[in-house]
């Protein structure tokens, strides 16, 4: 029994010291690391009935990022929205419309933003929602919805949208919003874009003058 006591003892000594390696590796891989920051961004035009909220994404890595069906530079930023009305290629989800005219015309003037730091996982999750959510525009499935949706999947958060843009901006103030305007990296035309469908049937296309412009 004591001879089996020391053989078991041994063997359990040589796969701690296989194992700890191991562990300290994946504990060091930096699969909690910060990948990119996303924020949550909210403007009122006219108050209180007309405003936008929408999301940006800023790649922390030295590598490419996937952020839903966009494909993120090092270095680079990119924003996400739901529009209607002020764009002309259709109602739907658009990336760097936002980030293009607050470069260009100051249309984006932001009231108030959250920002935090996501990991891989999380910027994983984030894509897939980003993907899979309804590629369209109504009072129900509008701008606020969009962007509150995409936020809460990644912070925790718990808002909710209405139809008014100063309930949506009041809720991100009492939220922990900081006033001030976002800084966004100004995109080349080609990475204006808009979603085309959904899912694994997603797709970019670049924008109409119209929408450039405007």
């Amino acid at each position: 029994m004591k001879n089996l006591f020391k053989r078991v003892t041994a063997v359990l000594l040589v796969l701690s010291i296989l194992f700890v390696p191991t562990v300290f590796a994946y504990a060091e891989d930096g699969s909690d690391e910060a990948v990119a920051t996303v924020s949550l961004g909210s403007c009122i035009y006219v108050w209180p009935v007309s405003g936008h909220t929408w999301i940006y994404v800023e790649n922390l890595t030295q590598e490419t990022l996937q952020v839903g069906a966009y494909e993120l530079p090092a270095g680079q930023g990119v924003s996400i929205g739901c529009f209607s009305f002020t764009v002309k290629d259709g109602w739907g989800l658009y990336y760097n419309v936002e980030a293009h005219r607050e470069n260009k015309h100051d249309r984006f003037d932001t009231h108030w933003t959250k920002t935090r730091t996501v990991n891989r996982a999380e910027l994983e999750e984030l894509s897939r929602n980003l993907l899979n959510f309804p590629n369209t525009w109504n009072p129900v499935i509008n701008c606020s919805t969009f962007a509150f949706s995409m936020w809460n999947s990644v912070s925790g958060d718990v808002f909710i949208s209405l139809l008014i843009p100063a309930i949506s901006q009041f809720e991100v103030i009492i939220g922990g919003g900081k006033k001030g305007v976002m800084d966004m990296y100004c995109p080349t035309r080609d990475q204006v874009l808009r979603q085309r469908g959904m899912g694994e049937n997603a797709y970019l296309e670049p924008v109409c003058d119209a929408t450039y412009d405007r």
